[in-house]
């Protein structure tokens, strides 16, 4: 389970503290583990997609760079694929 959600505490450029939340987020990390998740357990875009409010269609053009999705979504996701990989894991390791 490799998060990618990274978050920096600092300050900004007039010296009040600050925290920044998923600056360094990579679709092409985001679309790795969505690929091992399908791979692996058979996870879809569409369950993907519908834990978090997303249509299918939109999670698509993230996925194919189709235009560039903001930070909140692809923090979405990365937070989504971190709760399917703990969720998947663990249920494998039930059977």
């Amino acid at each position: 389970m490799n998060t990618t959600t990274d978050v920096e505490v600092g300050t900004n450029g007039i010296g009040r503290s600050m925290i920044w939340i998923g600056g360094n987020i990579k679709i092409g990390d985001l679309i790795q583990r969505y690929a091992d998740l399908k791979d692996n357990f058979g996870l879809n875009a569409y369950q993907l997609a519908y834990s978090i409010n997303m249509s299918e269609s939109s999670l698509s053009r993230v996925f194919t760079k189709r235009h560039k999705a903001q930070t909140s979504t692809l923090i979405a996701l990365d937070v989504a694929l971190t709760e399917w990989e703990k969720f998947l894991w663990e249920e494998s390791e039930d059977e």
